[in-house]
């Protein structure tokens, strides 16, 4: 045992010792005086807390599946995240549970884990987002006492290099109201879905996420002042009656009222005037909740046939949340109004979409300097 005096005028006592798996750790306490007796009693104290350390890491269940401790997390996490979430979750280890499910958890080590991660051909972002959760599942049974150390921990992935392509792409997350236009007029001449055309324009011209359009309630939509609020979300994933379930924002600040221009009112109109549903303003042909994958295709087949397909660009639906910012930034709009009208709680998150300068910005940064 060794002792510290603290800027307070009070003794730190400190006691190494030895952990189950033969690594040093440190117990301490602090008491008003350091004499004989008080380190005495620091020692009895000290050596009470290292016993009681050492009393835990022994309960472990050495039996304990993998799938036994999957089992119990998901319980934990029901209550813990949304439910699009949750079934995020499930999809990222799915597959790893599924190759280690008989497995005793504290023999999966570091390299079973990063042979998994690294091996499969997956996406660098993918490999992170799967690494995140499997901590998570990690980190539950270190908690629970099934493990001593979460493995996820020691996992070292690979450095990724971004190529052309790749900052092409991520340079290429948006479309023009030009290109929207083009898109648009390719819809209505080929007869394609009214409901999902209006959709898209609707997104583009608000910048809402897809599941606050998909729980978007009629009595939250106030035609006399061209504002709608955004109170609530649902499960664009869901199916059956949880594709109903309305949850509460992402954050607080997409918690919000905003105003919609004319073009919108004229398209939430039509489906007030097509209403297939009592509550949601925004159904599909058949009068269920607006869904996700049906979504995410739609634009991308249209985007493509109309636009061109392009291999360092890739069309999707929050494109279309990425271009209303982008077109905000055209049109000089602060960046705290941008902020609070897209829901975003973190300036940041605005200023990397911010950073997508679009052709007319440019033009116009070129005319401003020569008029110099």
């Amino acid at each position: 045992m060794y002792i510290k005096k603290l800027k307070n005028g009070k003794y730190q006592f400190i006691l190494k010792y030895q952990d189950r798996e033969g690594k040093t750790q440190k117990a301490s306490i602090t008491l008003k005086g350091n004499t004989k007796a008080i380190q005495k009693q620091a020692l009895e104290k000290l050596e009470e807390k290292v016993q009681l350390n050492l009393d835990k890491a022994d309960i472990v269940v050495k039996d304990s599946t993998l799938n036994i401790v999957y089992e119990q997390w998901l319980v934990t996490l029901v209550n813990q995240v949304r439910n699009n979430s949750y079934t995020s979750y499930i999809s990222a280890v799915k597959s790893f549970v599924k190759k280690y499910s008989n497995w005793n958890i504290r023999d999966i080590k570091p390299i079973h884990i990063q042979n998994y991660l690294v091996t499969n051909g997956w996406k660098i972002k993918t490999i992170k987002h799967k690494k995140v959760i499997l901590h998570s599942l990690f980190d539950y049974a270190r908690k629970m006492t099934y493990i001593g150390l979460n493995p996820v921990s020691n996992v070292v992935l690979p450095k990724h290099n971004s190529s052309v392509e790749d900052f092409e792409i991520s340079e290429n997350k948006t479309i023009t109201y030009d290109e929207l236009k083009i898109v648009l007029e390719y819809c209505h001449k080929h007869n394609k879905n009214q409901r999902l055309t209006f959709i898209m324009e609707f997104l583009f011209l608000t910048g809402l996420r897809l599941e606050e359009l998909g729980g978007l309630q009629k009595s939250s939509v106030d035609f006399q002042k061209q504002t709608i609020k955004i109170k609530h979300v649902i499960d664009t994933k869901a199916i059956g009656v949880n594709s109903r379930k309305l949850y509460l924002p992402k954050t607080f600040a997409s918690r919000r009222e905003i105003y919609v221009n004319d073009r919108c009112i004229e398209i939430l109109k039509w489906f007030f005037d097509n209403s297939l549903d009592d509550d949601f303003v925004f159904t599909t042909m058949i009068g269920t909740t607006v869904k996700q994958s049906a979504t995410y295709l739609f634009v991308r087949n249209v985007c493509e046939a109309s636009l061109g397909k392009q291999k360092n660009r890739k069309y999707n639906v929050h494109m279309l949340r990425h271009a209303h910012i982008s077109l905000l930034a055209e049109l000089d709009i602060p960046i705290k109004a941008t902020m609070k009208r897209v829901g975003h709680s973190q300036e940041s998150t605005t200023l990397r979409i911010y950073s997508h300068v679009s052709q007319k910005m440019n033009d116009s940064i070129m005319r401003k300097l020569n008029e110099i």
